[in-house]
């Protein structure tokens, strides 16, 4: 009979069991999900707002170790100003220019703050080493551009008088040239009022560039109030320089100006109209790959790639 009872109670529970396994819930169901979710929030006593405030006091103090770490680390020590006798000559002409600045601005210092004769003698003791620690870098810069002529400026930059004369030439020829062979493709608008003083002299200027085949237009703005909406104009005579094939246009003076300073603005203006970069606007075509040029590589990297393309070959 006992064999009977517990082979009757085996059998009711692999019967449960297998009913148990066979409502269990898909994995993604609403059910499973209640079911496997962790067991987090206020139901479980999870209280959020205790250890958030935990994270940040842990937070807190590493943030504070690592301020006293930093604190206990040896730091540079600023170098000790001596009187201004224990220094060499020497020492001062050859120490770094860091501390020479703190030697200088502390006697500086020293003798506005106490003019005694001692205070200011020392003072201008320490500004003749300035001045000639400056001497020693320009004798060397002297030298150094004589054996190197490709460092210096004066093929590029004349400063005798029959030099300055033919850069002026250079010059004047270029943008009078530039001016005549866009005349068909570009304009000038002079914008003009009644009450102006400058517009008339300013108009007698231009009219010379008519000689040149340049278009010129002249906009009264009482007369023409859009213009100054379209072109922003706010103060007379300003003369702008317009594409004819694009409408593009860009401002070329505000006020009376020569019209040798017209043709060069005026040259300046077309090519940035024209897509040329800004890097290069105050350069004329003949000085483009000079030393005045900055996007010419400076001469130890020309030599650099010069060497590279031999070695190529």
């Amino acid at each position: 009979m006992k064999k009977i009872f517990y082979i009757a109670l085996l059998t009711v529970l692999l019967v449960q069991v297998s009913w148990a396994e066979s409502v269990r819930p898909e994995q993604g169901s609403t059910a499973y999900y209640y079911q496997r979710a962790p067991q987090e929030g206020w139901w479980w006593y999870k209280d959020y707002v205790k250890e958030k405030k935990e994270k940040e006091q842990e937070k807190s103090k590493e943030e504070t170790a690592k301020t006293e770490q930093t604190e206990k680390q040896p730091q540079p020590q600023k170098p000790k100003i001596k009187p201004l006798q224990e220094y060499t000559y020497e020492e001062l002409l050859r120490i770094h220019p860091d501390e020479f600045k703190e030697i200088y601005d502390y006697y500086l210092k020293l003798a506005v703050q106490n003019p005694t004769e001692e205070n200011v003698y020392n003072f201008y003791n320490i500004l003749d080493v300035t001045r000639k620690k400056a001497l020693l870098f320009t004798q060397m810069a002297g030298y150094v551009w004589q054996k190197y002529p490709e460092l210096s400026t004066e093929r590029d930059v004349p400063v005798v008088g029959p030099g300055i004369t033919q850069q002026a030439r250079l010059i004047r020829d270029e943008v009078r040239r530039y001016a005549r062979e866009n005349a068909s493709g570009f304009g000038f608008i002079v914008f003009v009022s009644p009450e102006c003083p400058y517009c008339e002299t300013q108009l007698r200027i231009l009219d010379r560039a008519r000689v040149d085949g340049i278009d010129i237009k002249v906009v009264d703005i009482t007369r023409t109030p859009s213009a100054v909406e379209t072109f922003g104009i706010e103060v007379t005579p300003t003369t702008i320089i317009v594409d004819r094939n694009t409408g593009q246009y860009m401002p070329v003076a505000s006020g009376v100006i020569s019209l040798d300073e017209i043709y060069t603005r005026a040259e300046r203006a077309i090519r940035l109209l024209r897509g040329e970069q800004p890097e290069r606007y105050g350069l004329y075509e003949f000085q483009k790959g000079s030393s005045l040029d900055p996007l010419e590589p400076s001469p130890l990297w020309k030599k650099q790639k010069k060497q590279k393309e031999r070695s190529v070959k």
